[in-house]
């Protein structure tokens, strides 16, 4: 049976997409899982018929069975294990001194496994933690360090806009983000207000971008001169959803037109002494049009580099 099913795990929020085994599920069943941590056990949140698994990227992770009876009273054992193995994990890190925050422990059904998830803002040895950490647990341990991203994506909470977050959600990964983002999209340079729960620019100004830039190649850029219904003028804003501009007219006052109501003309040229036709001053050739421009258009300028504030900096990815 063709199909995608998502497994959701308990305490902090993780989930993975695994394919449909040959036997029917539904939301809310428990079953038993391959995972990053070894053989866990999850509750298996949507279904969805009809996706081709030959879509997934390795490593394919399998839905091993329907969880037993036996599994499931393994499972307040297993989660009280988990519990113990974070508080001695902490208990470590402060005794070797290790500029390191514990995230997330993970320990396989069959034990054979513990994974423990940490931040850290550089690298850290901690070869020493690893030894306590397998004679404590007496199983293979391995501690994979996050970034703050992946941090709020495990801990889960609501986002500025009061939905859950996106990287919780529906995220798969991450894409990088920068300001410049911000700026085609019109946004304040707030860092309060482009910032997420995770201390860097907000993931949906990624996936939300593509959207802007297509919509902004059908808007005159800013500065370009125009005609319009009211005059001749020049482009002073751009209103990218509402497919809109603001025309500062020549005689004039400001309009607001749709894209539909404007159209670019060559900025003029002040005649020149001793210019013929088809020569710029002092008899060179003349200025050739813009790339995709009216003929006789002098190509617009590249726009000058904007300063970014450190604070601003501060939130892209690195």
């Amino acid at each position: 049976m063709a199909g995608v099913v998502r497994i959701e795990f308990g305490g902090p929020a993780r989930h993975q997409y695994s394919p449909m085994p040959g036997y029917t599920l539904g939301a809310g069943d428990v079953v038993v899982v391959e995972t990053e941590w070894g053989v866990g056990m999850g509750g298996v949140g949507v279904v969805f018929p009809g996706f081709s698994p030959g879509a997934f990227q390795p490593p394919v992770r399998r839905i091993l069975r329907r969880a037993t009876p036996t599994d499931l009273s393994r499972r307040a054992a297993l989660a009280q294990r988990e519990g113990e193995a974070r508080a001695f994990c902490r208990e470590r890190i402060r005794s070797h001194g290790l500029p390191m925050k514990l995230t997330e422990v993970r320990i396989g059904l069959d034990s054979s496994k513990a994974m423990f998830y940490f931040t850290a803002e550089g690298r850290v040895d901690f070869r020493e933690l690893v030894k306590d950490l397998t004679q404590h647990l007496r199983t293979r341990v391995e501690l994979r360090q996050i970034g703050v991203r992946d941090e709020a994506r495990l801990l889960g909470t609501g986002g500025p806009c009061g939905r859950g977050l996106c990287c919780r959600a529906f995220l798969k990964s991450f894409a990088p983000v920068s300001i410049r983002m911000a700026k085609d999209q019109n946004l304040a340079l707030n860092p309060g207000k482009l910032s997420g729960m995770c201390g860097r620019l907000k993931c949906c100004l990624a996936f939300e971008h593509p959207l802007y830039a297509e919509l902004k190649r059908t808007l005159p850029r800013l500065g370009c001169c125009v005609s319009t219904c009211r005059g001749p003028g020049l482009i002073r804003a751009q209103n990218v959803l509402e497919q809109t501009v603001l025309v500062g007219l020549e005689t004039g006052g400001q309009v607001i037109l749709t894209a539909k109501e404007v159209t670019v003309r060559p900025r003029p040229t002040p005649p020149s002494r001793g210019t013929h036709a088809g020569e710029g001053p002092a008899g060179t050739p003349a200025a050739e049009s813009a790339p995709g421009g009216p003929p006789g258009a002098a190509p617009e300028a590249p726009p000058p580099a904007e300063d970014v504030p450190d604070d601003l900096a501060a939130l892209e990815d690195s």
